[in-house]
């Protein structure tokens, strides 16, 4: 937002709604032993004072600060690993506890992920690597809210575990107290959980590792986004009442809370340039933390309260309205003003030409692979046409018919746009560029399955969309591990396609059963036609010197080097003690051996393992994926304009899922600008899909992903009609020679039918739909062959379609399609959605299932991503009144808890 203060004026005024609100207090106790307020620090300013007087004062580490909060001082853990380490003199507490309390204000922002082994409130122990060392400690997590004491590590624990994720987003009181034998965990005075715990804190004697926001396991996730407030530790048992007045400041700590919310959403609300406004202002009705927004404008003749402009009228003065934002959360308001500037409309030469000038097109118009929402009316009261220079390409309505034949480079397509407004009209040109068709039409998944020696073995699947995958050779190996190994099996396989025009394989020479650490080698495999292989065993161990101390040889993959003109693999490797590290080295020639010694390229800053790299190149960075095993495990990437070096950390999870993940691969979609990100999920036998468009943000798209098999570690590449047809002559069987989905278009909801038994296929489609001239799409195994494609003629009764592979024979399925008048749509994505009329004027009905459970909404945005009308949806069937709405092209979404689940144009008109 622009900070001209002729122009802005920015009242800001806070209230509570809530009266009488006084804040408790519990009284000075001689019984409290460690007492961390936060409102005194040492001389230095680098320690906590412990308000007992023992001198238990505690001390700052990674970050870690003390933080004035209202009239409050609280404890910042912040985001990097900051914890407070309390001392060993600490230990002398603890020694002595047998009843006890231990009681804290904790503040956990709402969109941390504490699901991660870890996140310890607070810790007491013997040493800062239980695991190992085995001698004891106690401690409280947020991941389970679970209180848990033991002599050695996790296998003596005597716990209590609600099993419950403490809650986020406020501030609450998290207690707990051991009277005997009963332990009783408290989240704001209510009693959560109690048992039997027998050990006492003095079974454990003067520990010396005493943490704040820090795991006693070396490698676990610290508590991150997190505020402490007013730590004690008392050597009784609080009866449930005492522990009751532990919470007289949590009250006053949300207060605190919910203003320095409300501030900072005030602060991030953008109404654009509001020197200059000339159209509808999109007002947020809503804010994160569930804050409401309420707007009142100072004139509506000008703007409305929902932000809808009536311009003065050529050579008024401009207007100048001010706009009030409330903001509430639970009953706590904050109000903003915004003092906008509402300019007059300008003379019809004027408005042409500054709506020519204002004109956008979004996409990627150098390389175009998708539809481009051409804008139809400008700010200025402009009316927008468009004319296409080559319509084989891309429509006057800027639909994408074609891309370019593969092999004839990108496709120049001029769009010519004239705005014109009374008698005045002017011409704009943009050149946009249709990209190449990448000639593939199919997938190839290459994986093993699991860590018996029958399952690690290379194995094929096929997918028609990316999305869907069918196993070859009934989900059996199609290369034998003994012929290529050395140890019998074979695990992670990666396959590459060469510039050459040859196929490239990397895998693992390992049998788990052997140990994680039995391995040395990894195997190269090269093939000319994807059937037959040539493979060559490579020992690290045996190969170079000084490998003595090396465990073993990870997940290999191979990327082409185009500056080096060799192909480059990379793997992960481990010595000893220190962590698996990625290395790598280029292959000769022939791809039967490595060239040089082994080179570090990805070290992780933390010195935790890295595993399972994967390189992805995109816009001129190479993205390195990988899995980190340390401080919390997952998929995370570093990235560098060199494939050899200069990797830095991207330090974000990529998964989408807080159960354990490995394994991941990224591959691109064919012709489109989107990449998928797979993952094993290998404690539950599941695999997930997520997608991205800028290998930053990911969505999970399981709803989307269907397989026959069950993966671990592989990776996908995309195949040609010709490759899928070779790997289906090889080994396809007569179950694969089934009709798999119908895709065409217009089909009723629940309209398709699908008889394997008797090869017969029901399709109702509705009364608009021309079955004169009517494709089915039907979808079948990659590289079996379809009788008829494209529109046929089914009015005079069902049309029979042959499958047939080389070699395997033939099935026929007969196919009917017919008129359903009163049907809804299905979309072939799953997304089963009706829009009509369209084009609309007036209203617009809009049919989806209904989720109760879900916030439901349907948004309509302009051209230029601007939210112009918004509804909330109760209802399977939705009417939208769209009278106010300018003729034009618009998208309209449907949404649930504010996810967008599905989008389509809509054209309004008169």
């Amino acid at each position: 937002m622009r900070n001209i203060l002729k122009k802005i004026l920015i009242v800001q005024s806070y209230f509570v709604i809530l009266c009488g609100v006084v804040p408790g207090v519990v009284q000075a106790q001689s019984n409290i032993k460690l007492h961390y307020s936060f409102d005194n620090l040492t001389e230095s300013q680098l320690q906590v004072v412990d308000e007992t007087g023992s001198g238990n004062n505690a001390t700052f580490v990674n970050g870690a600060v003390v933080d004035e909060y209202g009239d409050y001082h609280v404890l910042n853990l912040g985001g990097s690993n900051g914890y407070l380490n309390l001392g060993e003199g600490v230990g002398s507490v603890i020694s002595s506890l047998q009843d006890f309390t231990i009681s804290t204000s904790i503040f956990i922002q709402a969109d941390t992920d504490i699901s991660y082994n870890g996140n310890f409130v607070w810790a007491f122990g013997n040493s800062a690597n239980m695991a190992v060392e085995q001698n004891g400690g106690l401690f409280i997590n947020a991941k389970s809210t679970r209180y848990a004491i033991s002599l050695q590590h996790w296998t003596g624990e005597q716990t209590i575990n609600p099993g419950k994720e403490f809650p986020k987003g406020e501030w609450y009181q998290l207690v707990y107290t051991q009277s005997g034998s009963i332990g009783s965990v408290y989240v704001n005075g209510a009693l959560l959980q109690s048992g039997s715990v027998t050990l006492t804190p003095s079974a454990l004697g003067a520990t010396t590792h005493n943490y704040i926001g820090k795991s006693l396991y070396n490698g676990d996730e610290y508590l991150k986004n997190t505020l402490i407030s007013d730590f004690k530790i008392f050597n009784e048992a609080l009866s449930s009442a005492a522990v009751g007045e532990l919470n007289a400041d949590i009250e006053g700590l949300n207060q605190v809370l919910y203003t320095k919310l409300l501030e900072q959403e005030a602060a991030g609300i953008d109404l654009g340039d509001i020197d200059n406004i000339v159209s509808d202002i999109e007002l947020p009705l809503s804010g994160a933390n569930g804050i409401s927004i309420q707007w009142s404008s100072s004139n509506t003749s000008v703007i409305n309260n929902m932000g809808e402009v009536t311009r003065p009228e050529q050579g008024a003065a401009e207007a100048e309205v001010t706009l009030t934002a409330t903001l509430t959360v639970n009953e706590t308001s904050y109000t903003k003003d915004f003092i906008v500037a509402v300019m007059p409309y300008v003379s019809d030469l004027l408005s042409v030409q500054k709506d020519a000038d204002a004109i956008s097109l979004e996409g990627n118009l150098l390389n175009l692979r998708t539809n481009i929402i051409l804008p139809l009316a400008g700010d200025e009261g402009s009316t927008i046409s468009w004319e296409s220079g080559n319509a084989e390409y891309l429509s006057d309505e800027g639909e994408l018919m074609a891309l370019s034949a593969n092999g004839e480079g990108k496709k120049l397509v001029v769009l010519t746009a004239s705005i014109t407004k009374g008698g005045e009209s002017v011409q704009r040109s943009f050149d946009i560029y249709v990209a190449e068709d990448e000639g593939f039409s199919a997938y190839l998944f290459s994986y093993f399955t699991g860590n018996y020696i029958t399952q690690e073995a290379i194995r094929f699947a096929v997918s028609y969309d990316g999305y869907n995958y069918r196993a070859l050779n009934n989900n059996e190996p199609v290369i034998a591990s003994l012929e290529i190994s050395s140890t019998g099996g074979v695990r992670d396989p990666h396959i590459l396609r060469g510039p050459d025009g040859n196929y490239y394989m990397v895998v693992t020479d390992m049998v788990s059963a052997n140990g994680w650490s039995s391995n040395r080698a990894m195997v190269l495999l090269k093939s000319t036609d994807l059937i037959n292989w040539q493979s060559t065993v490579i020992n690290i161990q045996e190969k170079y010197e000084g490998q003595e101390d090396l465990l073993r040889v990870w997940a290999p993959q191979t990327i082409y080097d185009s500056e080096a003109g060799k192909f480059m693999v990379y793997w992960s490797m481990k010595y000893g003690d220190g962590p698996d590290i990625i290395y790598y080295a280029y292959t000769n020639a022939d791809f039967t051996d490595l060239e040089g010694t082994p080179q570090q390229l990805f070290y992780h800053p933390e010195n935790s393992s890295c595993i399972d790299g994967d390189i992805i190149h995109k816009d001129g960075l190479y993205h390195l994926f990988f899995k980190t095993e340390g401080s919390g495990n997952g998929i995370k990437k570093a990235i560098s304009e060199n494939l050899t070096y200069g990797y830095e950390l991207y330090d974000n999870y990529l998964q989408q899922t807080s159960e354990a993940v490995e394994g991941s691969s990224v591959f691109k979609l064919i012709n489109k600008d989107d990449y998928i990100l797979m993952y094993d999920l290998y404690t539950s036998g599941e695999y997930q899909f997520t997608s991205s468009s800028d290998l930053y943000q990911f969505q999970i798209i399981d709803d989307a992903v269907s397989m026959n098999f069950h993966p671990r570690h592989g990776t996908v590449i995309p195949i040609t009609k010709a490759e899928a047809e070779r790997l289906a002559e090889e080994w396809a069987t007569s179950n694969d020679l089934e009709v798999l989905d119908v895709a065409g278009e217009d089909i009723v909801e629940n309209g398709v039918e699908i008889d394997h038994d008797n090869k017969t296929i029901t399709i109702e489609v509705e009364n608009t739909a021309d079955i004169e001239a009517y494709d089915p799409e039907l979808k079948v195994m990659p590289g079996v062959v379809l009788s008829l494609q494209g529109a046929q003629d089914f009015s005079n009764g069902a049309v029979s379609y042959v499958l047939s592979v080389n070699g395997l024979g033939s099935v026929t399925y007969s196919v009917e399609v017919k008129s359903n008048a009163t049907g809804l749509k299905h979309i072939a994505d799953n997304k089963s959605h009706k829009i009509y009329p369209n084009p609309a004027s007036g209203e617009i009905n809009v049919v989806y299932p209904f989720d109760e459970k879900s916030k439901n909404s349907i948004n309509i945005f302009d051209c230029k991503g601007k939210c112009i009308a918004q509804k909330e949806i109760y209802q399977e069937h939705s009417i939208i009144d769209i009278h106010n709405i300018a003729p034009n092209l618009y998208i309209l979404s449907y949404l649930k808890d504010n996810e967008v689940v599905w989008s389509d144009k809509i054209r309004v008109e008169i």
